[in-house]
């Protein structure tokens, strides 16, 4: 598999036009077009790389470039003749961030003045020569108005004679790369500058074709000698450049390395470039000859360039971005960037990458600590039953009808016996954090409800009550509460189909004021259990005569279930099985115009849909520990027709992995509520994690120290 990217020229015109609206992984890093590879000389020549290009050659690509409007770095190198060189430096001087780069100097070694080990050279000789060449290079790179320095350690003396001879090398790469930073902040005293980001780039091992066989390496020894060069030196400016198309050639070992290298390099990455190989030995561009990102027998597929920016993403990389992809055979310069752009877009605009939760995790107990918790204990420790009963009578109720699409938090599930997410079988056993995450999402003024039991209910009036004694208004007003029926089908027991009306009754949620009463029904059709799949049937037929008496809205909840080998029960998701259950739901009653339809997303959702008139919610499922599952879900379900009319969702919005529930709330209320992507919610998610964390303790600070100091 490899790029094909088509209509390269509306799709760089539709990226330009909208970069500054776009909010979207790397929106903040340089992203720097490495330019003597982009442009190699006149009919693809070398004279750019040798410092000898044309002057109107250059010129054109940098007009080109500023006129493309998308790179704000370049990477350049050693340009011979000084009237070219200084025209050049004035045309690249409206580029926010310029890279010196040594290695072409380094590469191409002219003369043969210096040994191919270079900085590395066990021989002090040779070693020095090498290190003054830099030296003269750093001075060149202030005169170019740079930044960033980037440079090779040489070629790797190998291991025929056992280690020794690799070992020495290091030790002398680090003393001159010592030497270089040293010579980098007295030139930048000089120059009255910063110093420059010193940056050693990582290349392969390989003693073949193509290969550039340096000692400088792989991702570990690249890795331990970063920290000495910083810890034990002080030369906090140094760092790595890290090529994705390295990646393939670097081996310590028989394999090559993987994205997940950048975990460990993150401290002490300063560049990535984006780029791409060939590993096929067979192939005229076999090895590290930087082909086009569309290159057909080429390593970087999308995915593994969509892995690699995942990857920089989840590490906080703030570090530029450079492009490096050089033209062959008839391929334009100009065509290559256009190609390579493009598919970086592409690749960073993909849901997993802007996903990445990076270092985030986050704490219930900051936003809901236990002091404001157990203010609910003293509250109902003190009588509370009163003041409770005017909150429910008082609160302002949403009016009706919901025209608009609702979210629904699902927060019924310890009731019935139900405490997992995923692997931990607890996790709901903890009120405080299945409290405070339930407050977490509520407070979004885009969520539109909850429905839950009366446990959960009452704690939240009281937490409200508390709060508007406080600040003087309800997080609760306008919201749509639904209370729960039918929660004795106990999860485990042998009569789990037997679900009666332990919850809320009808008459409990009349009385209470509250929106809408939930009920649930399973069908187990293949075991001796079904005889209560059908009395719960019955059950709910009388709940739904009474709402309808009363005026209240039904959401009900028909699932196809089997019995595992394990006595668990899992739900049949099958659109054919949905299909037939909701037939059974709506008929239920006496009445269908007050029913609601709670059901979970399957494949072919579209047929599910049109086997009914009546409003679908979507529900969530077991939570998968990755929000953007739901999120496509969820997009993909308002799509399957009208009467999808939003979701009611509990432990995939409750708990979603370490993210923020409130943040992955706001995500579904945007696909929800606006019909966006999930592409463009799943940035809105991103960054908003850890927002009004002290929603709840800024506002109650206060009111605690009155009535106990809790906090």
């Amino acid at each position: 598999m490899y790029f094909a990217i088509t209509n390269i020229e509306s799709k760089i015109i539709k990226i330009i036009k909208n970069k500054v609206d776009l909010k979207m992984a790397f929106e903040k890093n340089i992203k720097s077009i490495v330019h003597f590879m982009a442009f190699p000389g006149p009919r693809l020549g070398h004279s750019t790389m040798l410092g000898e290009a044309p002057e109107k050659y250059l010129l054109d690509s940098i007009h080109f470039l500023k006129k493309l409007n998308y790179f704000d770095g370049i990477e350049i190198s050693h340009i011979k003749d000084p009237e070219i060189s200084s025209k050049f430096i004035e045309a690249i001087k409206d580029f926010s961030f310029i890279t010196y780069s040594a290695e072409p100097i380094q590469l191409i070694n002219e003369d043969d003045l210096i040994e191919p080990t270079d900085i590395c050279s066990i021989s002090e000789l040779e070693r020095k020569n090498a290190v003054n060449r830099l030296k003269w290079c750093i001075k060149e790179a202030f005169e170019y108005g740079a930044k960033q320095f980037t440079f090779l350690s040489g070629k790797d003396p190998g291991s025929e004679n056992g280690l020794k001879e690799r070992r020495i090398a290091t030790g002398s790469l680090i003393k001159s790369i010592d030497e270089l930073c040293r010579y980098n902040k007295q030139q930048a005293k000089k120059f009255k500058k910063k110093p420059l980001k010193m940056t050693l780039e990582t290349f392969d091992r390989l003693d073949e074709p193509g290969c550039k066989n340096l000692l400088i390496g792989p991702s570990d020894e690249a890795r331990a000698l970063a920290v000495e060069i910083r810890n034990v030196y002080g030369h906090h400016e140094f760092g790595l450049l890290y090529d994705l198309s390295h990646m393939f050639l670097l081996k310590n070992g028989y394999n090559h390395e993987t994205v997940d290298v950048i975990r460990s390099i993150a401290p002490f990455l300063n560049w990535a470039h984006v780029a791409n190989s060939v590993s096929d030995k067979d192939d005229p561009n076999y090895g590290d000859l930087h082909v086009s990102m569309d290159y057909p027998n080429s390593n970087v597929t999308p995915e593994v360039l969509k892995d690699f920016l995942k990857s920089l993403n989840e590490v906080e990389f703030k570090g530029g971005i450079g492009f490096e992809y050089t033209p062959r055979g008839r391929q334009l310069s100009e065509s290559v960037i256009k190609i390579a752009i493009a598919g970086f877009e592409e690749a960073r605009q993909q849901i997993d990458v802007n996903y990445a939760l990076g270092s985030y995790r986050f704490k219930t107990r900051r936003f809901l600590p236990e002091k404001i918790f157990y203010m609910i204990t003293d509250e109902k420790r003190n009588g509370i039953s009163k003041k409770l009963e005017e909150e429910y009578k008082n609160r302002v109720k949403r009016e009706k009808p919901w025209n608009s699409n609702i979210i629904i938090i699902a927060a019924d599930h310890p009731a019935r016996r139900v405490t997992n997410v995923g692997s931990n079988e607890l996790a709901m056993g903890d009120r405080q954090q299945y409290l405070g995450r339930i407050a977490r999402v509520l407070m979004l003024d885009k969520i539109d409800g909850i429905m839950t039991t009366p446990d959960i209910m009452d704690d939240l009036f009281i937490l409200n009550y508390l709060f508007k004694q406080k600040e003087g208004k309800s997080f609760l007003d306008n919201k749509i509460l639904i209370g729960c029926t039918n929660r004795g089908g106990l999860s485990g027991s042998v009569y789990e189909m037997d679900d009666a009306v332990t919850a809320y009754t009808i008459d409990d949620i009349k009385n209470l004021s509250l929106d809408g009463a939930k009920m649930m029904f399973r069908l187990d059709l293949n075991t001796n259990m079904a005889r209560y799949s059908q009395k719960t049937l019955e059950a709910c037929s009388k709940m739904i005569r009474q709402c309808n008496k009363y005026n209240i809205p039904v959401f009900i909840e028909p699932l196809p279930v089997e019995r595992q080998n394990d006595g668990k029960y899992v739900v049949k998701m099958s659109s054919d099985e949905l299909i037939k259950t909701i037939g059974i739901a709506t008929a239920l009653g006496g009445r269908s115009s007050n029913i609601w339809l709670k059901i979970p997303y399957v494949n072919d959702y579209e047929h599910v849909v049109r086997s009914t008139s009546n409003p679908i919610l979507m529900l969530g499922g077991a939570s998968t520990g990755n929000p953007t599952d739901i999120l496509e879900n969820f997009e993909k379900g308002l799509g399957a027709g009208r009467n999808v009319r939003g979701s009611l969702v509990g432990r995939n919005l409750l708990y979603p992995g370490f993210d923020d529930p409130r943040a992955v709330g706001l995500a579904v209320s945007k696909i929800i509520h606006e019909n966006m992507s999930t592409e463009e919610s799943v940035k809105i998610l991103a960054s908003n994690r850890g927002r009004d964390m002290d929603f709840f303790t800024s506002k109650l600070t206060a009111k605690l120290t009155e009535i106990g100091n809790y906090l």
